[in-house]
């Protein structure tokens, strides 16, 4: 099976909510952004984000059906620490994200209280601004071991 994988950069900080401030310059970031949907083969059940701003001893996955928000940036204007981006999350596709990660070789455990960071939440509210669809977040590894992130051979 195999199912569509992007690399999606989350830009700047949450700009979507302060573009005023730099008119024009995530303009095509943006138009990217909002055709992706339209290159997918069929709409997604759910979505699985790697999200670079997420590390932890072990994979973890996201298992809140309500995820919090994470505001991991500094310097911004007051408004962009009460952003809400309400996509659901879901606890059974978590655990079967966890159980599949198993399957591969790869232990990972579950987290309920882990919410939305910018590297999720900022390209997701322009790609799908009504947040209808579930979001679950996979950490990485704290030691960075290519080898544990992706093991030769694992295509």
């Amino acid at each position: 099976m195999s199912l569509p994988t992007y690399f999606i950069s989350h830009g700047g900080g949450p700009w979507p909510y302060t573009k005023d401030q730099m008119p024009g310059v995530w303009d095509n970031l943006e138009a990217s952004l909002k055709e992706l949907p339209r290159g997918l083969p069929e709409p997604p059940k759910a979505i699985l984000a790697v999200s670079g701003h997420w590390e932890e001893k072990d994979f973890t996955v996201m298992a809140s059906p309500h995820p919090p928000m994470v505001y991991d940036y500094t310097g911004f204007p007051e408004h962009t620490y009460h952003i809400k981006y309400p996509a659901p999350g879901s606890p059974v596709v978590a655990q079967r994200m966890r159980s599949l990660l198993g399957q591969a070789g790869f232990e990972a455990a579950l987290d309920t209280q882990r919410g939305y960071d910018q590297g999720v939440f900022v390209p997701f509210a322009v790609v799908y601004p009504n947040a209808g669809l579930p979001i679950l977040q996979l950490s990485i590894r704290t030691d960075y071991d290519p080898e544990i992130h992706w093991p030769p051979g694992a295509l």
